[in-house]
């Protein structure tokens, strides 16, 4: 990888010449052999540095996506277990709730996304010892309706939550 990065940033130089980050880009991928996730492609036409950068087609990481989901039981025990990273709820009956995915399945650093656009809120327990925001896993927090929270996993059994504001209409 040394080459790449003397590449880029020569000496004394601050800006990035968009073709060698498109051949750094290209090194990155086969050195990988495409086993990583998120694979950053594109084309990059712009100088960074001072100027913003022209447009450029890239491939964004993708995120697993759960649409039109109906949260369901009034307790953990019975709950919607959730599986992917990013969770619509569209259907949420009063006193309702979903489990986070296991500290297991997304590992620490890794994020999980609750929209809720049903009509009541919801509840958002979390799975075995773990806790969200200091509260017990089965106790579970309470997401808003209208309202969307990205649960971040600090530790193999901590989530810590960034409420978001209401979701555009």
């Amino acid at each position: 990888m040394a080459n790449v990065v003397t590449k880029l940033f020569t000496a004394g130089s601050r800006l990035i010449d968009g073709s060698l980050l498109n051949a750094a880009f290209a090194q990155i991928n086969a050195a990988f052999a495409g086993t990583t996730a998120g694979v950053y492609t594109g084309t990059f036409n712009g100088v960074v540095g001072g100027t913003t950068p022209a447009a450029g087609d890239f491939t964004y990481i993708n995120e697993s996506v759960a649409d039109a989901l109906t949260a369901a039981g009034t307790t953990r025990a019975d709950a919607l277990q959730l599986a992917a990273q990013e969770n619509v709820l569209s259907t949420v009956a009063s006193g309702t709730g979903v489990i986070l995915p296991s500290a297991t399945a997304v590992g620490v650093g890794g994020s999980v996304i609750v929209f809720n656009d049903g009509a009541n809120p919801a509840k958002v327990y979390a799975t075995g010892s773990e806790t969200i925001d200091g509260t017990a896993g089965s106790t579970g927090v309470t997401l808003t309706n209208a309202l969307r929270c990205e649960f971040y996993l600090t530790t193999t059994l901590k989530w810590k939550s960034s409420k978001l504001g209401a979701t555009s209409t």
